[in-house]
């Protein structure tokens, strides 16, 4: 080409700038970086999301098993302590069937939502505690604390009730003294529950009789699915007062 166009002019050969080949070979390897990275990256958000997706259904799934488990326990429970109240007294068994009433629709409606308000949980556990009264002999010492007022915050349905309900399943005796304590406070977010009942010996009687333990073993796994991180949860069972003694401090935040 330069000798058609330019025959009378000598040819002089330029040398090659490699700087600006370099420049566009590193351009090119950045741009298929780049690329890469997004679709690395994207291919990762996409992986994560439908892995938490898969997460968060296992964790609802069991948490649906494990409160269709504690339902039927506490009611089985019950009925069989209002069952025991009508060979005492049948008015009292009338005006028990009346509360398991009004407890029986807290569980149907409540517990089917993933959180209820604290003051329902409370009316529901007064409704329990009144429940038991009814058919506990004078031998049975009672400490209750439940706050009268107090400022409401959302709680994972029938999550308290399984601590208290051990109590009264597992710390009364039909021929000895027995006590049991149940206090509920609130602070700031920090919800507290406090139990202490006396134990007895599986060879000893109790009214409600021996029991797995299934609605507190699946209540712990419940708070270790809800409240990953926000619960603190101690028990006591070898004291010299030989006392079974239970400290939940629960953050609700």
């Amino acid at each position: 080409m330069h000798e058609t166009f330019r025959p009378n002019v000598p040819h002089v050969e330029k040398p090659r700038n490699w700087y600006w080949d370099i420049i566009n070979i590193f351009v090119f390897a950045m741009s298929v970086g780049i690329s890469t990275s997004i679709a690395v990256v994207q291919k990762w958000q996409s992986d994560e999301k439908i892995r938490f997706e898969l997460e968060r259904q296992r964790t609802n799934s069991e948490i649906s098993y494990l409160k269709a488990q504690i339902n039927p326990h506490f009611f089985f429970n019950t009925l069989n302590n209002i069952y025991a109240l009508t060979n005492i007294d049948v008015e009292k068994a009338k005006a028990a069937l009346l509360k398991l009433s009004r407890m029986m629709r807290y569980v149907l409606y409540e517990t089917e939502k993933n959180h209820t308000l604290l003051s329902k949980e409370l009316d529901f556990i007064r409704d329990y505690i009144e429940l038991m009264k009814m058919r506990l002999s004078s031998k049975v010492k009672l400490d209750i604390k439940l706050p009268e007022k107090i400022e409401d915050i959302e709680i994972a349905p029938m999550m308290l009730l399984p601590f208290i309900e051990n109590c009264f399943k597992h710390g009364i005796s039909s021929q000895k003294e027995s006590f049991i304590m149940i206090s509920i406070d609130k602070i700031g977010n920090e919800l507290s529950l406090k139990t202490q009942n006396t134990i007895f010996k599986s060879n000893e009687k109790t009214p409600e009789g021996n029991s797995s333990g299934i609605g507190l073993t699946n209540t712990m796994r419940r708070l270790d699915l809800l409240y990953p991180g926000s619960y603190q949860l101690d028990i006591d069972n070898s004291n010299p007062e030989n006392e079974y003694r239970i400290v939940l401090k629960l953050n609700l935040k």
